[in-house]
């Protein structure tokens, strides 16, 4: 018991909003959930009303955390991987990688980066240069496209196909079959630049420990600089280093153990 003359602890001054955690937690059934689910499934798991959650539902959708099936399911888009990317970011993770890319990218003599899925593109979220004048750009933060792009090819390539399925069920532009079976054999991707600078970039997977395929790391540069033998000398070696250090695990979309 509390003696009378010790001051309590201070609560919160601002009490949460009860709506939101409501809907938090059903972002966390959904995350758990290994396919799209309907509004009585759900309603059963929250412990809630059908009607309270489909209230919710619907507030996902309208702000596009969630869409609708044609059977009436409800699944997650791809938008709160967003999120997911800049959790990673906030949490350290490029500083663990940046010496490692920094070092690859001096030995390619080019721009190395990493790239994640987001939405129905690849994003680039971490990147170094060599140190000296580039003729090819890439910054961080840029969109790359899934067909026409060496990460993005080698993502929708290699992913999982329950990441890669919703893309094409949305009709997402993705590589023709040929070429992901290419890549798929080689296990990395080149881009089909054709522009007149000639900028080109190859691209090799970063896995967790079981294999799964949740990144791509990348040189970009001139193509009469960037050859496929010296870009994998370089790439893979490094790949091997990140997925050491980062100790990629099986849970988590990208990222630490503990």
């Amino acid at each position: 018991m509390t003696d009378a003359g010790t001051p309590k602890p201070p609560g919160p001054s601002t009490p949460p909003l009860t709506t939101v955690l409501k809907i938090l937690a059903l972002l966390d059934v959904l995350a758990d959930a290994p396919e799209p689910v309907r509004v009585s499934a759900l309603a059963r798991a929250m412990g809630t009303s059908r009607a309270e959650t489909h209230r919710q539902l619907i507030t996902l959708e309208a702000a596009g955390w969630m869409e609708q099936l044609p059977d009436g399911a409800y699944r997650l888009t791809l938008r709160p991987a967003h999120l997911g990317h800049a959790a990673l970011r906030q949490a350290g993770i490029g500083e663990r990688t940046a010496p490692l890319l920094e070092r690859a990218a001096r030995q390619a003599g080019e721009v190395v980066s990493i790239a994640v899925l987001d939405t129905d593109t690849a994003r680039v979220v971490q990147r170094a240069e060599p140190g000296r004048s580039l003729h090819a750009t890439l910054l961080l933060g840029d969109r790359l496209s899934l067909t026409t792009s060496a990460s993005g090819r080698l993502l929708a390539a290699l992913c999982s196909p329950e990441i890669v399925r919703p893309l094409r069920e949305r009709g997402v532009a993705l590589p023709d079959a040929d070429a992901l079976a290419v890549i798929t054999g080689t296990r990395w991707a080149t881009s089909t630049d054709d522009d007149e600078d000639g900028i080109t970039a190859l691209a090799v997977p970063l896995r967790r420990q079981d294999d799964e395929v949740v990144a791509a790391l990348s040189v970009h540069g001139p193509r009469d600089r960037v050859t496929t033998a010296e870009a994998l000398a370089v790439l893979r070696p490094a790949a091997r280093e990140i997925e050491a250090l980062l100790r990629l695990d099986t849970g988590g979309a990208f990222g630490l153990h503990g």
